[in-house]
């Protein structure tokens, strides 16, 4: 696991992050099981390094959990089965971790990488530092860690209600993730350890997207933020606690969700 941490560190770096993501090959089924993939990825939900040694959480539609361990096997995803013994909203959910050293650089905190100056781009076109970017001395590095929680949905024949995940960041949806249409607004309610999260930003981002392709939204005093997705097809939803590069880094909280958008009804 240290290997494929090091490799989404390195990209988180690269300022073109390797996220992970689970994503089922279907949302909505009428299988009795089912593939899902877990990776990491710069562009979203095309895998490219494989998601491994995490447990994944299965919480079916009568409230019981399961767990699933992706298979090894391949490097750019990991998969497993999903049992679909009865109808109804299946939730998936696992957490990934790494740790991230910052410094203060130009009064600004930026992630640090032990990298040298000819493997990175120059520091005009990166938004981290490298030991080449200093004069003398290093500043003192700042210890912290990314979690990412990652979570989707399957429906076996009809939706059901979706369970509350342990992830740290809660989003609830007003529409039933698994009965989005495209170009039909989407509220969403944002939360974390039981308050709303006002300072939270929200990105959307279409299969095969970039960081810099993502869509954003705006997120309301209350903790609430209205999405639309511009037409059908799979997506990331990712919330995080918004950054303000000033203030001293602390530990950062991700949730990532895989959706499947359908066309509007006519």
């Amino acid at each position: 696991m240290k290997k494929y941490l090091a490799l989404a560190l390195l990209a988180c770096a690269q300022a073109q992050a390797h996220a992970p993501y689970v994503a089922p090959l279907a949302y909505i089924t009428d299988n009795t099981q089912i593939t899902v993939l877990s990776a990491y990825a710069e562009q979203a939900l095309q895998p490219e390094y494989a998601l491994k040694d995490v447990q994944f959480s299965i919480i079916q539609p009568d409230q019981t959990q399961l767990t699933a361990q992706p298979q090894p096997g391949l490097k750019s995803a990991a998969a497993f089965d999903l049992k679909l013994p009865e109808k109804g909203t299946y939730t998936l959910y696992a957490k990934a971790a790494h740790p991230v050293q910052y410094v203060q650089h130009n009064k600004q905190w930026k992630i640090f990488a032990d990298v040298a100056a000819d493997k990175v781009p120059a520091l005009s076109e990166r938004d981290f530092v490298i030991p080449g970017d200093f004069k003398g001395k290093l500043p003192k590095k700042l210890d912290t860690v990314r979690e990412w929680s990652i979570q989707s949905y399957v429906s076996k024949g009809a939706a059901s209600a979706v369970a509350v995940t342990p992830a740290p960041i809660q989003v609830s949806f007003q529409t039933h993730p698994n009965e989005i249409q495209a170009q039909r607004p989407v509220q969403l309610q944002l939360s974390k350890a039981g308050k709303p999260l006002a300072q939270a930003e929200v990105l959307i981002r279409a299969q095969g997207a970039s960081e810099q392709q993502a869509q954003s939204a705006a997120v309301n005093a209350d903790g609430t933020a209205s999405v639309t997705f511009p037409q059908a097809g799979s997506y990331l939803l990712e919330v995080s606690e918004a950054n303000d590069p000033k203030a001293t880094p602390k530990n950062q909280h991700y949730t990532i969700i895989s959706l499947g958008v359908t066309a509007p009804a006519s």
